[in-house]
């Protein structure tokens, strides 16, 4: 009948668009993640990023998926607002207190990039300057990863103070290690000589960025009395504004963001602004994130790619493991304690997937993105899993995860 026929081609007209689709997706997603959770005892976030994979395949074979629109912006504000609250966390006075936090930091970062970086030249053959650029996002770990973890358990203790402190630091590491090393290919290439100072100006900038983005938040709270919700948005608002003002002023938005929380942590002296940490809209925020995080992965690895990954996955949590043991003692831990830092620090997420993004625009460089986007997805998933072993372990969640 022609009204069946109009009502059916209305139905399909209404579902089937980029908006709807979209939708369906994202609760077909948060559905699978909370019955996995509940069935199989997974964390959270380890559910959250295979369902968003799961999308992220639909998307490559699904000619209807593939009307979700998926930009990377997104992704990217939703990294820097979680930043932001890494950096309010992260207790930098701690270095002042124990130096050898530092020289931890150092070390397992060091022997994680000349680790990555041997067994890709010496064993894969994979050419030096593409192995430079991996090894480089290999050293970091995720703070997003580690600090949402210990919020889902309520962890508290050594372990997840010192993973989150020493995650942070890695991340900052990796992030000017790849400017530094984009800016001496670039200068080879271009014989553009200036772009070596490149990296001093993104920390100094993201420092002036993110100082002037605190004072401005505090007056804003100050002036509207803004909690919960209210105040979460405009931190999302603030964040924004980084992500649109700090790339045209050649500055990293990532460093600047966590400059941002780092000031206001130093400033805030009522801490009245860590009360966006458990609104409900921080909450949406962090699901949001894990299932975009999961549909952003590339499914384009072959058999040897995957092989790579999966043998630098497991150097790398090696070193990380061998070097917070054996520098436990000077900074004050047990050995035993100390592999659990290192086990902790697993996780990779979207700050690494930004830097291995980065690679791709660059001629010569797709291997490179391609070989450490698998390695991030390995640890985007197994990653949480270890943290979250790590904390049990050390017996420091207060509640059970769900």
């Amino acid at each position: 009948m022609p009204e069946i026929d109009r009502l059916m081609e209305g139905l399909e007209s209404g579902l089937i668009n980029p908006f709807s689709i979209t939708v369906l997706l994202f609760l077909a997603a948060l559905f699978c993640a909370e019955v996995t959770v509940r069935l199989a005892r997974v964390p959270r976030i380890v559910s959250l990023v295979a369902a968003g994979a799961a999308i992220g395949w639909l998307r490559g074979v699904s000619a209807t998926a593939s009307l979700m629109p998926l930009p990377r912006s997104l992704l990217e504000i939703l990294a820097l607002v979680l930043i932001f609250e890494v950096g309010q966390r992260v207790p930098l006075s701690w270095l002042r207190r124990n130096p050898w936090l530092l020289v931890t930091s150092v070390a397992e970062s060091a022997l994680t990039f000349a680790g990555v970086q041997s067994i890709l030249v010496l064993v894969f053959r994979i050419p030096m300057v593409e192995s430079l650029f991996v090894s480089v996002i290999c050293m970091a770990s995720s703070p997003i990863v580690v600090m949402c973890v210990s919020k889902d358990l309520a962890a508290r203790g050594q372990i997840a103070e010192r993973a989150l402190l020493l995650s942070t630091l890695s991340s900052v590491y990796a992030v000017l290690g790849m400017q530094f090393l984009l800016s001496g290919y670039l200068a080879a290439n271009n014989a553009e000589l200036e772009r070596a100072a490149q990296p001093l100006v993104q920390l100094l900038g993201s420092f002036v960025l993110g100082t002037l983005a605190a004072s401005v938040l505090r007056l804003y709270v100050f002036l509207t009395g803004a909690r919960g919700a209210v105040l979460t948005i405009g931190i999302v608002c603030f964040c924004l504004l980084l992500y649109a003002a700090a790339p045209p002023l050649g500055i990293s938005p990532v460093l600047s963001s966590l400059f941002f929380g780092l000031m206001v942590r130093a400033t805030d002296r009522t801490h009245r602004l860590l009360a966006h940490q458990t609104s409900e809209a921080g909450v949406m925020l962090s699901v949001g994130y894990f299932v975009l995080l999961g549909a952003s992965f590339r499914w384009t690895g072959t058999a040897m790619t995957v092989a790579i990954a999966t043998a630098i996955s497991i150097l790398r949590i090696g070193a990380k493991v061998l070097v917070n043991s054996l520098l436990a003692r000077p900074a004050a831990l047990q050995p035993g304690r100390g592999a659990l830092v290192g086990l902790a620090l697993a996780p990779l997420s979207s700050l690494a997937l930004i830097l291995a993004a980065s690679l791709s625009q660059h001629a010569g460089l797709e291997q490179a993105s391609d070989l450490a986007a698998m390695v991030i997805l390995m640890m985007a998933v197994f990653g949480p899993l270890l943290t979250e072993w790590a904390l049990r372990r050390a017996k420091e969640p207060t509640r059970q995860s769900e």
